[in-house]
């Protein structure tokens, strides 16, 4: 027999409480700040960010980890003036999922939904890493204040919580987001993005608010999603908040290959014994390869002549290729990818 209509629980099930999972988590936060200040902040759990990052391009997505009424439940006065936010990351200094270490996922507002925001720039490690603790501590914070209210129910639970604002809170939303020197700007603390990453509804809510999401891999670090070392951000897609409260996330239609590097300039080229050495500038990540031939080769494409059996990755600096030979003359040229 189908039961309709019911929800069924085990007898002594425990209270759900907000859950989050340090590895890759992805978070909404919802708030109003200055003149605009509200009763409630909204945290809210959207499952991992590799589930966004997995879908196939151009598909859409309905949000459904929280409803219409649990946001109007925080934010009574409507959903003007709302700042809302996404973010993931995931601890620790070493590399998860294949993405390396401080590798971080972090909102950019735009313009309007068909007007996508410029990718933003990749920090270095050390920097990415500060924000990934305070993207972590949000959604700590946001589970010690669940467990905190004490019980469970439509505005509190495993998927998301509606904290009561305080602006003495060492766990809210605004604490962990805000501004160091000004709470209302969502740039976690302000000492490593230059803007918020926050989109604020027009007072005249009337047509959907894009908030675009960015993988950023720390710079000079291998994108998998795109092969690149930087410098911008890649856009994993974007986030519609509609009037009435809904919201959809659409993976971005199609990844841009990264340019091939430029290419190396010949620095030098020196010859102890049988050993001879080439040195060429260098891009940062790029893999550079010798290629080596004799006079009657000089008519083939250089991509056919023969290569080192060494390569080496470029940092920005000069580096050098070895090559040992008997023959007493050899061209060489040096190629990039």
């Amino acid at each position: 027999m189908a039961l309709l209509g019911t929800l069924l629980c085990p007898l002594g099930a425990k209270a759900q409480f907000f859950s989050y999972n340090l590895y890759g988590d992805t978070l909404l936060g919802f708030r109003k700040t200055g003149a605009h200040q509200g009763t409630y902040e909204l945290v809210v759990n959207v499952g991992g960010i590799t589930n966004l990052v997995g879908l196939s391009a151009g598909t859409s997505i309905n949000i459904t980890r929280y409803s219409t009424n649990q946001l109007a439940d925080a934010f009574p006065d409507g959903f003007q003036d709302l700042q809302w936010s996404a973010s993931a990351a995931f601890p620790g200094s070493a590399a998860w999922a294949g993405y390396p270490k401080a590798t971080i996922w972090c909102s950019v507002p735009a313009g309007s939904p068909s007007n996508p925001s410029q990718a933003p720039v990749r920090n270095s490690a050390n920097a990415q890493s500060i924000l990934q603790k305070r993207i972590q501590g949000l959604g700590q914070g946001a589970g010690t204040i669940s467990s905190g209210l004490g019980a469970t129910n439509v505005n509190n639970n495993a998927l998301l919580v509606r904290e009561p604002y305080d602006a003495n809170s060492l766990n809210d939303l605004s604490y962990f987001i805000g501004d160091a020197n000004d709470p209302t700007l969502g740039d976690f603390g302000g000492s490593v993005l230059s803007s918020s990453i926050e989109n604020v509804v027009p007072d005249s809510f009337s047509s959907p608010a894009r908030l675009d999401l960015y993988q950023s891999v720390p710079n000079g670090f291998v994108d998998p999603s795109t092969g690149s070392t930087g410098p911008l951000a890649y856009l994993v897609g974007y986030f519609l908040l509609n009037p009435g409260g809904t919201m959809t996330f659409t993976r971005a239609s199609s990844v841009t290959p990264p340019p091939p590097p430029p290419a190396p300039t010949l620095v030098s080229v020196s010859r102890l014994a049988d050993t001879a050495t080439i040195y060429f500038t260098t891009t940062n990540g790029a893999t550079y390869t010798l290629y080596y031939t004799n006079a009657a080769g000089l008519g083939t494409p250089v991509s056919a002549w023969p290569t080192a059996a060494a390569t080496v990755t470029g940092d920005g600096m000069v580096k050098s290729l070895t090559d040992t030979t008997g023959d007493g003359e050899r061209y060489y040229a040096v190629g990039a990818k």
